[in-house]
């Protein structure tokens, strides 16, 4: 199997570090690419033209990060995702939020790239209150999480990472300092070490 990854993708980089976490490295062949460029080998596996998309030995590719981690988590008996029950709903609540705030950051970043007097304040505006109302959000449920080991958790550490990495500005650390201890106990872990952006990126 392959999955195809960019190294800045926060979705690829929640997959990449799954697979790590469940020492599953030579099962999943890694495959670098830059959505940007066009691929056609990652246009053949997602026609809509993003990472992660995973190869597999049959069958068609699977797209869309939720999906993939559902699929890795079956490549072995250890489960990140529980399989039913409330339990199952925290975690994909919890993967849920943690994406969403990766778009937010992602659609305020795009915004951000423009030149400054062709800026949509407005929308600027509207994804840093949603990141906000997420970390808030975050903050009073993290009992149900922070300690834990599975899927959710690292979910919310990679997109917690990716504020750092893409909305530096923000000092979400002051307001969330418990947010901010529990991403630095996962950052301590492997897969968070080993799929680190690269400096500067």
């Amino acid at each position: 199997m392959q999955l195809f990854y960019s190294q800045t993708s926060p979705y690829a980089r929640k997959c990449r570090a799954l697979i790590i976490e469940k020492s599953l490295e030579s099962k999943i062949e890694l495959v670098e690419v830059s959505p940007l460029d066009d691929p056609a080998e990652l246009h053949a596996a997602n026609p809509l033209g993003k990472v992660p998309a995973l190869i597999r030995k049959s069958g068609p590719a699977l797209i869309d990060s939720p999906l993939i981690c559902e699929f890795i988590d079956t490549l072995d008996d250890e489960r990140w995702i529980p399989a039913k029950g409330e339990s199952r709903t925290l975690v994909m609540r919890q993967q849920a939020l943690a994406d969403g705030m990766m778009d937010l950051t992602i659609g305020r970043r795009i915004e951000m790239n423009r030149p400054a007097n062709r800026r949509y304040k407005l929308w600027i505006e509207r994804w840093e209150r949603g990141i906000a109302r997420t970390l808030e959000q975050l903050d009073s449920e993290r009992g149900q999480f922070e300690r834990s080991v599975d899927h959710g958790a690292l979910s919310i550490a990679v997109a917690l990472s990716y504020l750092d990495l893409r909305y530096s500005e923000l000092d979400w650390r002051s307001a969330h300092p418990e947010l901010g201890a529990f991403l630095e106990r996962w950052e301590q872990r492997d897969s968070l070490k080993l799929t680190a952006p690269p400096a500067g990126a």
